[in-house]
């Protein structure tokens, strides 16, 4: 029934199921701090239900939580191909909760429509990954890993499709056109897997030739027209197998009851093949706008940035003349390898691809940076140099402060052209990114969340304002599982609306504009939706929930929109606070003092930056040094999540009674506040003011007075004198005093605002999680001090290995051990290294520099290696109790 209580008719249930209206990207972002174990467990009882889906029992429960408290802490060490496994078994658990919402698609229309339901296909949602394609800022991926990656994703596809095929064939009626069909069908499968088997075991190799490539290349061009790379041809079989079996399940063959069984669980596989095409999960490359402008500077002549206002319409007329004149061209895998420029290269990968993998679903082209129509023209220029851009999706991500404030005029100066306007209509979606990680660094947590959504409006209005009619609207929002990244704490159903706030989704309702939300789920924190089948089928229907749930609030509804001076106002001061913080190199210094130094690897892209051996890191450290996630995460290691709660308190402080009547009366503004009252309630001032003294040289001194043991007295001064020469204390309690006097008001006027229960809000303050969190925070600033009391016993040395004893100290009070314990190995081996072999006569005589150092080993270098390791899974404790990781 429609919401007027009348029968929906076919044709208006068959649109809305067979539409694509939200996307689940699975991307590799480095977030895995728990182990596989934990996981699984933790998946376990969040959903009460085993991996089946059978209730768990009071035993099994019981035994799960023990499991959980025997089960190694420590995360492992990810490669990128760890990565993929485990975005693939995350995969594999959400086309499984979508067959589930497909079945019950089905079920529903079998029962309405007796006559028709055969015929839908129901789509929904998407699922997509960049695991193993995202180049942005790595360059460790080479061009055959990624075309690797795509082909493992296409072979798990196919194995399922045959596995399902032959499960149908043996239910089948007894139909001989159906059997032969099915055959047919299996064959096909089979084939194509046998193909793809070959090419993934000759492109996953870890030293690959030219001649192997050469050799694989010439296989797979001479089996070209035999290949499977359209979805179109298994469809075709399928739809034909669908008709045979409903003929059957109407005659005498079909007085079983197999029929309808056999038609769903078709229609199912139609509906797979359609969604997903030749792979598990669609494919989105991510490259960086500075690595387009790099391939295409000689060719335009650009010596400047392509939005300088002296030459922006020069490089805007030159690319548009490469695209009046550009013709494709071919490639074959020489040319891949002969190319030196990484845009063009992984534009020529993709081209691959859609060559030889599956050329029925687009891949999605995603241009981190982007801040001019120059960067995307240029995109669209390699998309037809190599024949793609009828299968390529070219998506800007607007996400710094520059890009959010002019993404809609990049949009509409694109749409001016005749290029893009014509590829946006010959593809029929327009796609955008935006993230909220680097935007809620830069600018703040909830001021980036409100630029965001202000840029999607303004976009939406470029819709009418362009008669953009038949052209989707698709907009992929790169947040993640942690208020530092832009996911909500008061829930599922909050989480969604912070990103497509419900008045959003009800302007591009009324102004008839085809939209299709998308997000991340980031690494391991995003996974561990993912790792059962029920988990996956919660999230699944909770995502349909928000977006199929009947009448959103609209704009006029909710005076978040029209307060647009006030709003402006508020964020703007929390952004100015932000932007101050980021340019502050005593802010910088506080992320490098200890920094990623707490916290254990969290996956294969490296969190940590790399030091100079002879520079003063903490002297040259700057925040804009930190990706987003580690960034984040040191902040909350530290006690204080600047980019969610930070500047909030001066916006507040300006006009606190209107503050106070909006927070009472808007949805949107309480939304964007709860990740502010979250951050408030995971923070602890003190702990952090706790981690800068332990680098005050004063407080060691009053620690040494008021200690009894003489030997503890000693070390105490020592550490001092260490300390005395650095001047990071200094700089760090002048950035301290900065954010405590912001987060002192903050929390007063927090406290004026009447707090009463509706449906999202952020629960009140947990004292538990208070509390336990500075338990957390005390242990582990004790077991510093401890590394940092050792350390003083480090024995002096001569200046080698391009290091002096005074500089692998001061590293030491950063708490960048395993660097440190690795030279010092080198500088105090263990074991004689000297006159070992046989020379024809015996010596008794050791020269001192080949004594054995084990004591100062057992002494001092395991203790603090020892020491060390604790804190970092005193670490992922606090990861775990504040419940997110960056």
């Amino acid at each position: 029934m429609g919401a007027d209580g009348q029968p929906v008719a076919f044709e208006a249930f068959r649109a809305q199921v067979e539409k694509e209206i939200f996307g689940i990207v699975i991307t590799a972002h480095p977030t895995f701090n728990l182990t596989g174990e934990l996981m699984d467990a933790m998946a376990k009882l969040a959903t009460g239900r085993d991996e089946a889906g059978v209730p768990l029992t009071a035993a099994a429960r019981k035994a799960l939580i023990a499991s959980v408290a025997a089960t190694e802490l420590r995360p492992g060490e990810l490669s990128l191909v760890d990565e993929h496994r485990l975005s693939l078994a995350a995969i594999t658990n959400i086309q499984a909760a979508l067959r589930t919402v497909y079945d019950i698609v089905l079920a529903v229309a079998r029962e309405r429509y007796p006559e028709q339901w055969s015929e839908l296909t129901p789509r929904l949602l998407t699922v997509a990954s960049w695991v193993g394609y995202d180049l942005d800022g790595r360059s460790d991926i080479r061009w055959s890993d990624t075309l690797h990656k795509r082909l493992v994703v296409q072979l798990g596809q196919l194995r399922h499709y045959l596995a399902e095929v032959q499960a149908i064939r043996k239910v089948a009626p007894v139909q001989e056109d159906l059997r032969n069909t099915l055959d047919l069908l299996e064959s096909r499968l089979a084939l194509a897997i046998a193909q793809v088997s070959d090419e993934v075991a000759a492109f996953g190799r870890e030293t690959t030739t030219q001649k192997d490539i050469e050799a694989i290349a010439q296989r797979m061009h001479d089996g070209l027209s035999l290949r499977l790379v359209e979805a179109a041809h298994a469809i075709e079989q399928v739809d034909r197998a669908i008709r045979l079996a409903s003929v059957a399940g109407k005659g005498a063959a079909g007085k079983d009851g197999k029929g309808d069984e056999v038609v769903r669980r078709l229609a199912i596989l139609k509906a797979e093949l359609s969604n997903y095409g030749l792979g598990q999960a669609h494919t989105h490359v991510r490259i960086n706008a500075t690595q387009l402008h790099n391939a295409v500077r000689k060719t335009v002549g650009m010596e400047t940035a392509p939005d300088d206002p002296r030459y922006r319409q020069s490089y805007l007329n030159a690319i548009t003349g490469l695209l009046d004149e550009v013709r494709p061209v071919r490639i074959n895998f020489g040319s891949i390898i002969a190319e030196r420029t990484s845009a063009k290269r992984l534009f020529m990968v993709v081209a691959q691809m859609l060559k030889y993998a599956d050329a029925s679903v687009p891949v999605r082209f995603l241009i981190a940076e982007s801040e001019s129509a120059f960067t995307v023209l240029t995109a669209l220029y390699y998309a037809r140099l190599f024949g793609v851009a009828d299968k390529v999706d070219i998506s800007p991500l607007f996400e710094t402060e520059r890009a959010l404030e002019v993404g809609s005029r990049v949009i509409e100066q694109l749409l001016d052209n005749p290029h893009y306007r014509d590829y946006v209509k010959r593809r029929g979606r327009l796609c955008i990114q935006t993230g909220f990680s680097d935007a809620g660094r830069y600018l703040g947590q909830t001021p980036a969340s409100a630029s965001i959504e202000r840029l999607r409006l303004r976009i939406a209005r470029l819709f009418t304002r362009h008669r953009l009619d038949g052209v989707q609207l698709v907009i992929f929002d790169t947040h993640g599982e942690s208020i530092g990244r832009g996911a909500h704490p008061a829930g599922f159903p909050e989480r969604l609306g912070y990103v497509a706030a419900p008045a959003t989704l009800s302007f591009m309702t009324h102004h008839k504009i085809a939209f299709k939300q998308e997000v991340s789920f980031q690494g391991g924190d995003g996974y561990l939706y993912f790792v059962t089948q029920p988990g996956a089928l919660a999230v699944v229907t909770r995502i349909l929930e928000h977006m199929l749930g009947g009448k959103h609030a609209t704009l006029d509804d909710d005076p978040f929109y029209g307060d647009a001076d006030y709003i402006r106002e508020f964020f703007t001061t929390v952004k100015q606070f932000q932007v101050s913080l980021v340019e502050d190199p005593n802010y910088g210094a506080l992320l490098s003092a200890l920094g990623t130094n707490l916290l254990y690897p969290s996956g294969s892209r490296a969190i940590k930056r790399q030091h100079d051996g002879n520079a003063d890191d903490v002297d040259q450290s700057r925040a804009s040094q930190f990706r987003a996630i580690p960034h984040n995460a040191i902040l909350q290691q530290m006690g204080l999540p600047a980019n969610t709660v930070s500047g909030v308190g001066e916006a507040i402080d300006k006009d606190p009674e209107h503050f106070a009547d909006l927070y009472r009366t808007s949805p949107r503004f309480r939304q964007l506040l709860g990740m502010v009252e979250y951050g408030v309630a995971i923070a602890s001032p003190d702990a952090l003011k706790a981690y800068i003294d332990t680098l005050d040289p004063a407080f060691w001194l009053l620690r040494a007075a008021h200690t009894a043991d003489p030997a503890r007295v000693e070390e105490m001064r020592r550490l001092a004198a260490i300390l005395e020469d650095n001047p990071l204390h200094s700089r760090l309690i002048r950035i301290f005093r900065k954010l405590y006097r912001d987060f002192d008001v903050l929390e007063e006027g927090l406290a004026r605002v009447e707090r009463h229960p509706v449906p999202g809000q952020v629960p009140p303050p947990d004292e538990a999680l208070s509390n336990g969190l500075l338990v957390l925070h005390a242990l582990r600033i004790a077991l510093i001090q401890e590394v940092f009391l050792r350390a003083t016993h480090i024995p002096q040395f001569s200046s080698q290995h391009n290091i002096t004893h005074r500089r692998l100290l001061a590293r030491l009070m950063q708490l960048d051990v395993p660097w440190a314990l690795d030279l010092l190995s080198r500088i105090f081996p263990v074991a004689e290294t000297a006159g070992e072999g046989d020379f024809g006569e015996s010596a008794t005589y050791v020269s001192d520099d080949s004594q054995n150092y084990g004591q100062e080993n057992e002494r001092i270098f395991k203790p603090i290696a020892s020491l060390y390791d604790l804190v970092r899974r005193v670490g992922n404790g606090i990861t775990q109790r504040i419940g997110f990781f960056g």
